[in-house]
């Protein structure tokens, strides 16, 4: 698999105190045939000074135009990106040296047509590191995605030629869930294969959960619940009830932080799974100050 060319994609936005990290991770990997397609998301810091500082001919910086979001990014950086295979990397996360070439392994059976790794979740408070996965499911993708997602974006690598072949790459009127939506419509395309060594290592910001980013998750859940009712092929997937109580749960929790207890039980109320029941009971009866200190110690 060294003959194949992997782009690799770092979307940025006023990175400076994350991407020199991020981009030696690239350019240190034992897989070398790679080209990395930086985009600046029109930052105002000084993330185009630490991009150019580096002296690798890989390394291809554009500018925007004008500051985007992070997903109308991502498909203006794939439109540069000239690799048979992709490889996501957040601006702030950083790979093994080993994992492209791990992964890149995983492609030899050419039915696959993305793939992931494990990957380690660093808190950036303490630094300490935890497993983001206790173990990974390999096959059967879009059942096991409804059941949990489990790829995390930085650890993503997808054929091109796959990602051709959708209606769209990312869903640009998304701000959080874009990747899940993504993931969630190649496993409809193709099959998928992981590696169960942690590989990639995914920077845990605490602003991410404010309870403004909470409630934009639930709701752009709720939406992407919507459109896939209508999708007979994942609506009558086995584990598809599996995903609507837990975004059902999630509704409810998000009617409990907004102080809505009413409009909570009545969701509460479609819930088919009992443990997810208990949980939503649960959370009906906390105050919000008490839901979110649980959420920020379920991460440190």
């Amino acid at each position: 698999m060294e003959k194949s060319l992997v782009s690799v994609l770092i979307n940025c936005y006023n990175g400076e105190n994350y991407v020199e990290k991020a981009i030696r991770s690239a350019i240190n990997q034992s897989y070398t045939n790679l080209e990395i397609i930086f985009w600046d998301n029109k930052s105002n810091d000084n993330t185009s000074k630490i991009v150019k500082n580096f002296d690798d001919k890989r390394i291809k910086y554009y500018l925007s135009k004008e500051h985007t979001s992070q997903y109308e990014a991502r498909n203006e950086a794939l439109k540069k990106c000239t690799g048979e295979y992709i490889a996501f990397l957040d601006s702030d996360d950083w790979w093994d040296s080993n994992k492209l070439v791990k992964q890149m392994y995983l492609f030899n059976n050419p039915a696959i047509g993305f793939s992931c790794t494990n990957a380690w979740i660093v808190n950036e408070r303490n630094n300490k590191k935890y497993l983001a996965f206790k173990k990974i499911p390999n096959g059967d993708p879009l059942s096991n995605l409804l059941k949990q997602d489990f790829i995390t974006m930085s650890s993503l690598v997808v054929k091109k030629d796959i990602l051709n072949k959708l209606e769209y790459s990312f869903n640009s009127t998304y701000k959080m869930i874009g990747d899940f939506d993504l993931v969630l419509r190649l496993s409809l395309l193709t099959e998928f294969k992981s590696t169960q060594d942690p590989l990639t290592y995914y920077r845990q910001h605490f602003n991410n959960l404010t309870h403004t980013k909470i409630i934009l998750n639930i709701l752009e859940l709720s939406e992407l619940l919507n459109q896939l009712e209508k999708n007979l092929s994942i609506k009558n997937n086995k584990n598809f009830y599996i995903f609507k109580n837990n975004v059902l749960f999630n509704r409810v929790l998000m009617f409990s932080l907004e102080g809505k207890k009413k409009l909570g039980i009545k969701e509460m109320l479609k819930i088919k799974r009992i443990k997810i029941l208990i949980k939503a009971m649960v959370v009906l009866s906390l105050p919000k100050e008490i839901i979110l200190k649980l959420r920020s110690l379920k991460n440190e």
